[in-house]
């Protein structure tokens, strides 16, 4: 009897285990449900489904991307790529667990896995002075397949899809388009035509006037003003009634690369003007004026007498060479002396690669003194510069225009007597 007894005891045991365990499955299998439903489940092959808080922590208004990833339509097809850090707007939707892709405002018809994208507060602003561009009457056609690229060359788009688009820059191994409301470039290979089209009835200008300004001084400072009797001293006075005529006259501000691309017949512009400051010195009246009229200009630095590094400028400044130490009387023996028409080549190059070097590369140049030659313009293209300036003309065109020689631009040197008369003269040779 005491041995059946020790083996019904045994079984009472194992039940009791066995219940246990029962129990806890049971319990387990309750939590495994309650916390699929509320942070994903696992699919067939035991892997997690993504969360609803993960899905919704990837999605706002404004994204961009983490990387370069796929385009996709509403059924999950690939339409084409996007590049890495591209900022997107997404459309207004509800978010589930069960949510794959974002679908993409900015052009319709496309959508965007969820894990590809981060969420951002707002968009970055967009440069968008191409807008004052003189759009070109003519179309590229792409291929069937269409790469977007920035100024960069980075991948922005690509897009399964064949686009007729209006011409806005023709460079040299690419075309400056809009799309989704931004300029972005297409590779000449993938366009199968050019055609004439209708996009515009203006007409690039007949020239761009360049002005050359030098030191300033506040018209009210009876001591700055003693202190800047030279007649390339300009009072804000002066200064700020050409800025007021450019802004009543809506005449556009270029920058350097836009009026180099305008010579080489990339781009069109409207009516315009360069704005040029030689030297460096006493210019920040100047610079604080054209920012707060947000006009843009470029200084002429002479970067042994100033450091290019410390030098005051805003957005709107752009410094170029005016030499490192060539700015000197009497270094030749023609003119005022100066001394890129004469020195030695190594000479010439040391000094020329010390400003380059100073402005982070500037490929744009301005003879000290106005004074060249022929010697003056091998030495620039040999150090890797583009374009040079001189001052006025004898000839009565002093206008920059399509074609003009690129190491001779002329500009109008405006001194302290130069009348509003004179100024709008300059422009109305603009057609």
């Amino acid at each position: 009897m005491q041995r059946k007894r020790r083996i019904n005891n045994k079984k009472v045991i194992i039940a009791i285990i066995i219940f246990i365990i029962i129990f806890l499955l049971i319990v387990g299998g309750i939590y495994l449900l309650i916390n699929n439903n509320e942070e994903g489940s696992l699919n067939v092959n035991g892997n997690k489904k993504d969360s609803l808080t993960q899905i919704q922590n990837h999605y706002n208004s404004y994204v961009k991307t983490n990387k370069e990833a796929k385009l996709y339509d509403k059924n999950g097809n690939e339409l084409g790529e996007i590049g890495n850090g591209v900022e997107l707007t997404l459309v207004e939707s509800k978010i589930t667990k069960d949510t794959k892709y974002f679908e993409i405002s900015d052009f319709e018809g496309y959508y965007i896995k969820w894990e590809d994208v981060d969420v951002i507060e707002e968009l970055s602003s967009v440069d968008n002075r191409y807008k004052n561009y003189i759009v070109f009457n003519e179309n590229i056609v792409t291929n069937d397949i269409t790469s977007f690229y920035d100024k960069e060359d980075n991948l922005i788009y690509k897009l399964n899809e064949s686009f007729d688009l209006p011409i806005i820059i023709k460079d040299d191994d690419r075309y400056g388009v809009e799309f989704n409301n931004r300029l972005l470039y297409i590779k000449k290979d993938e366009v199968v035509d050019v055609k004439d089209n209708h996009n515009t009835d203006l007409h690039n200008a007949s020239g761009v006037g360049v002005l050359n300004y030098h030191a300033f001084y506040d018209a009210n400072n009876a001591e700055e003003k003693a202190n800047c009797p030279s007649e390339i001293c300009h009072s804000t006075a002066q200064f700020k009634t050409h800025l007021d005529f450019f802004k009543e006259n809506n005449i556009f501000t270029v920058k350097m690369e836009e009026l180099e691309m305008y010579i080489d017949g990339k781009l069109q512009l409207p009516k315009s003007v360069a704005i040029t400051i030689d030297d460096g010195d006493r210019t920040k009246y100047a610079v604080d004026m054209l920012t707060e009229y947000k006009m843009n200009a470029t200084i002429f630095l002479i970067t042994s007498w100033y450091d290019a590094k410390n030098y005051y400028v805003t957005d709107y400044i752009e410094l170029h060479s005016h030499s490192h130490s060539m700015h000197d009387y009497g270094d030749c023996p023609t003119g005022q002396g100066g001394g890129i028409q004469c020195l030695p080549e190594s000479e010439i190059q040391e000094d020329l690669r010390l400003s380059r070097e100073a402005l982070g590369g500037s490929t744009v140049f301005c003879y000290p003194f106005y004074e060249y030659n022929e010697y003056s313009i091998e030495q620039l293209k040999k150090a890797g510069f583009t374009m040079a300036f001189i001052g006025e003309s004898n000839n009565s065109d002093n206008l920059v225009h399509v074609g003009s020689d690129k190491f001779r631009l002329r500009r109008f040197v405006i001194v302290t007597y130069t009348t509003m008369t004179d100024l709008s003269n300059y422009f109305g040779q603009i057609k």
